[in-house]
């Protein structure tokens, strides 16, 4: 009795085992198998489907679409599925493309007759670029479905149950996305052929050849070879199949080391590449001849090697201080990783998912095209650069006595251009001094020695006599203020006059400058206000700032009305301190407002013909700018003129103060 419930038991496991859960196909049109199917390795590859019937298959492993690597033998496959959607007409298609044959077999109703189809990389193409079956699932019912695939290539199954108009609007986002990839692939190969055929330079060529073999890789792979080729011959396949990967590792292999100098950082890595590109193009050519006798899984063997020596070489090359060889690793990391787990995916080592999904590989390949052409840019622009300079070494060479000679002659005219202008200018001075000097004292002095003459003879009366020394002392302090001015701008010039900035009281200053010029301003009957209180501390030196405050002062006072005012006022602003001089007088005429601070400053009389020589606001200019402030003046002619100058506050310590100017 235990013997028969033991043999039941066995009965039914044998069973479930040999079925799989029935795959639901919903409204939602896209229904991925995955690993819900049921398989058998068919070894002999003589099996028919009655004889599968009667087998126990068994359940793929994982969660994933099943994946066997490169296996001879053919495969089978089962799928239970009900339809509880209201679509009746669905596509079973199968996204791996280099499949040699693909048989689905399915019944029109649960207890038909088998009706079989077939597609695969052995037969011409029609509409789709890898296997894809219409089948008929009325609503509410089940249906069983067999594959039968045999395939040199990796035996990878992602099936999927599409409703016609999803799928339908699935392949046309799926052709928007690689057109665009293809269309960015193309463009980039065709810039940078152009490039080549400008700058002919052999690594660029290596890189052309590279894109195109890398995209030929990603189209192979997709179908798109077997579609806008070669449709209608499948005989090409197996030469696409055998060339495609040996081909791209030959040009990434002469790319690699040509960008990366490798033969003078690392033999040994030069010649791993090598022999690696060798053996895998060796491999290429005995295909050839003994056609389908030799796996393609070498070729997988060799594409991964590959990688991993590009990237090794890659980072060795960087580890050695060779700077283009971080934009070639980060530049090839992408697609170069991508295709490793495409290849280990193929050879089922890893999740088949990762070699039917296309998305990182094509996401790689775009990363690594802006990366490699950044990377040759600057290299582009050095070789454009020995190219145009090789291209006139020669003519160079012709005529390199004659331009050292043109070469000496500019530069000798030019210097003599600049004595020139150093001439010009330094004539200038003297004539504007030799002006000033022979009028401004020697007018003086002749005054002085007329009046003496006068008073030698005795004909002078008192009043006479002290109308003239009244006017002689006037000429005499104008004079005297001239010669100052004169020496300190002289001093400045010859770099004489000292600059010793200390902490100085411009309140105190500005008191004893306006002491000084109070009786001038009596005489003149002009207001001089001075509103300057309190502690008011600048970083400057004495005897240069208090230059400044006299001669525009005095400028002021010359130049101002009687009943005029003059007023010399101070504020704040942030850490500097801006005095300023304005007076209600006559204003600056236009036309000379652009000179004023220069040599040859205009000078005008003032309200009662003073004179003036243009000296005082030229030696403000050069102290306030020695002190690293600025003057600046604002005038309207007939209302007045104010100027502006400004100091660093003084603060306690030193060098801050300084750092302030």
């Amino acid at each position: 009795m235990l013997r028969r419930i033991l043999l039941v038991l066995g009965f039914l496991t044998a069973t479930l085992a040999g079925r799989s859960q029935a795959l639901l196909l919903t409204e939602g049109g896209h229904v991925p198998v995955k690993s819900n199917m049921l398989y058998w390795r068919d070894e002999t590859g003589q099996l028919t489907l009655g004889d599968i019937e009667t087998k126990t298959l068994q359940p793929v492993a994982g969660n994933e679409s099943p994946g066997f690597g490169f296996d001879r033998a053919v495969y089978w496959f089962r799928m239970d599925v009900e339809n509880v959607s209201k679509a009746e007409n669905w596509l079973v298609e199968i996204n791996y493309s280099p499949l040699d044959r693909v048989d689905l077999f399915s019944q029109t109703d649960s207890a038909g007759a088998w009706t079989q189809r077939t597609a695969g990389d052995f037969f011409p193409v029609t509409s789709y670029r890898h296997p894809v079956f219409p089948v008929k699932v009325p609503a509410h019912e089940k249906r069983s479905f067999y594959l039968r695939v045999q395939t040199t290539s990796s035996v990878q199954v992602p099936v999927v149950f599409w409703d016609q108009g999803a799928f339908v609007e699935a392949s046309n986002n799926i052709q928007i996305v690689n057109g665009l990839f293809y269309g960015a692939m193309f463009i980039m190969t065709l810039y940078q052929l152009f490039l080549f055929l400008s700058i002919r330079d052999r690594i660029t060529l290596y890189y052309v050849l590279t894109l195109v073999a890398m995209t030929n890789v990603v189209a192979f792979f997709q179908g798109y070879n077997y579609l806008y080729i070669h449709p209608h011959q499948p005989i090409f396949n197996d030469y696409f199949a055998i060339l495609t990967g040996p081909v791209f590792i030959l040009f990434s292999t002469l790319l690699t080391r040509a960008f990366l100098k490798l033969r003078h950082f690392s033999r040994w890595l030069d010649g791993l590449l090598l022999a690696n590109m060798t053996l895998d193009v060796g491999v290429a050519v005995a295909m050839l001849i003994f056609f389908r006798e030799i796996s393609y899984k070498y070729h997988h063997y060799f594409m991964l090697s590959h990688c991993l020596l590009a990237l090794s070489s890659a980072g060795y090359c960087l580890s050695r201080n060779y700077r283009p060889a971080r934009y070639y690793l980060i530049a090839w990391v992408s697609p170069l990783l991508a295709a490793a787990l495409f290849t280990l995916s193929n050879l089922g080592y890893i999740s088949g998912n990762l070699s039917t999904n296309y998305g990182a590989l094509m996401i790689g390949c775009v990363l690594q095209t802006l990366f490699i052409s950044f990377a040759l840019g600057d290299r582009w622009s050095t070789l454009e650069k020995e190219n145009h300079d090789a291209k006139e070494l020669e003519l160079r060479r012709e005529q390199s006595e004659k331009e050292r000679l043109e070469e000496e002659v500019r530069l000798r005219t030019d210097e003599i251009h600049q004595q020139n202008l150093q001439l010009e200018e330094v004539n200038n001075v003297k004539d504007k001094l030799f002006s000033v000097v022979s009028h401004d004292i020697r007018g003086p002095l002749s005054s002085l020695h007329l009046a003496l003459t006068l008073a030698k003879s005795g004909t002078l009366s008192n009043d006479e006599f002290q109308k003239i020394t009244t006017g002689l002392e006037t000429r005499l302090a104008q004079t005297t203020e001239f010669i100052d001015n004169l020496l300190q701008w002289a001093k400045l010039q010859m770099k004489g006059e000292k600059y010793e900035p200390d902490r100085l009281n411009l309140t105190d200053l500005a008191q004893e400058t306006v002491r000084l010029l109070e009786s001038e301003c009596r005489d003149k009957k002009i207001t001089l206000k001075n509103t300057l209180q309190g502690e008011l501390d600048a970083y400057a030196d004495l005897n240069m700032i208090r230059s400044v405050l006299r001669n525009l002062l005095t400028n002021a006072i010359k130049f101002t009305r009687a009943e005029g005012t003059v007023t010399l006022s101070a504020y704040r602003v942030d850490t500097k301190i801006i005095i300023s001089v304005a007076d209600t007088g006559v204003g600056i005429p236009a036309r000379n407002r652009e000179r004023l601070f220069t040599i040859g400053s205009i000078t005008t009389q003032g309200t009662r013909q003073e004179k003036g020589t243009g000296l005082g606001l030229l030696l403000c200019k050069e102290f306030i700018e020695k002190h690293g402030g600025k003057i600046w003046f604002e005038s309207e002619d007939g209302k007045g003129t104010t100027f502006y100058f400004s100091l660093s506050q003084f603060v306690e310590n030193y060098n801050a103060a300084k750092a302030q100017r």
